[in-house]
């Protein structure tokens, strides 16, 4: 829409559902992994709609059938969506390093066009945060990926408060907090310290000036092909195999934030 200058919310979102689905999609999630993942992927839908557009996303099937099975459209634009963090999957979202995947140079602008439409349609100002926080994201250890559980996020929650006086926020889920909060709170926030996948995403919404350190308990950088290109932030990668990170080198990065978050807010309103 933005590349046709026709960004507008008010658009209708219609979506088709292909006898074939696309890799990750709704549809593909529901046929691999039934209802139980379908009311998840349903329930992202209605909660990360109203983000982009004031419609609820309808499917072309239901959409006709409102208007006697023929629409005709004063103006339309159709086409597939690549994913959004990993074009077409060629690196298999990240397993594979001996694939070319550059898909996201050059979309700097765009990545943050699209954080400050978000925010503009929700009512969140975008201010610069005028003191350092931190935000920690502490997946549940029950969290159905268990794997990916990072440990020692709560000590490094004490040392960060105890050793640099700044403030801290821990989440262990994002699950209940409307997503207008999410985005309110890691926009007033300088520094995310957070494991990969989809958690990871509301640092979409940091601010200016902002880090944001990603510690891997897997064996390969997910979502690097979309955070590399983020250009309001500082992005570090922090190996943790098994869950355990290095404490001294993470502090270390959070330290390096204040200070990065405290030049650059100076110099803005100076």
């Amino acid at each position: 829409m933005e590349a046709f200058d026709e960004l507008d919310y008010n658009v209708q979102l219609v979506r088709a559902e292909l006898k074939v689905p696309i890799m990750w999609s709704c549809d593909y999630q529901h046929k691999k992994w039934g209802e139980e993942q379908w009311k998840k992927c349903m329930f992202r839908y209605k909660t990360l709609t109203p983000l982009l557009s004031a419609n609820e996303v309808e499917t072309v099937k239901n959409y006709t059938k409102k208007y006697g099975g023929s629409v005709c459209f004063r103006k339309v634009a159709a086409g597939m969506g690549m994913q959004a963090d990993h074009c077409e999957d060629g690196i298999g979202h990240g397993r594979h390093h001996g694939v070319r995947h550059d898909c996201n140079q050059g979309r700097q602008a765009t990545l943050y066009n699209y954080r400050r439409y978000v925010m503009h349609n929700i009512g969140v100002r975008d201010i610069l945060p005028p003191e350092n926080r931190v935000i920690i994201w502490d997946r549940h250890e029950e969290d159905y990926k268990a794997e990916r559980k990072i440990h020692g996020l709560p000590q490094l929650k004490t040392r960060i408060e105890s050793e640099l006086n700044v403030d801290v926020l821990i989440f262990e889920t994002w699950h209940g907090k409307p997503i207008k909060d999410q985005i309110k709170e890691m926009s007033r926030s300088t520094i995310f310290v957070t494991g990969p996948g989809s958690g990871s995403f509301i640092s979409w919404f940091l601010p200016r000036g902002s880090t944001q350190i990603r510690i891997y308990p897997v064996w390969f950088k997910m979502e690097w092909f979309l955070f590399n290109y983020m250009s309001h932030m500082h992005v570090e990668h922090v190996d943790a195999e098994g869950g355990n990170f290095d404490e001294d080198e993470v502090m270390g990065m959070v330290e390096m934030g204040v200070h990065r978050y405290n030049h650059y807010f100076e110099s803005h309103i100076h």
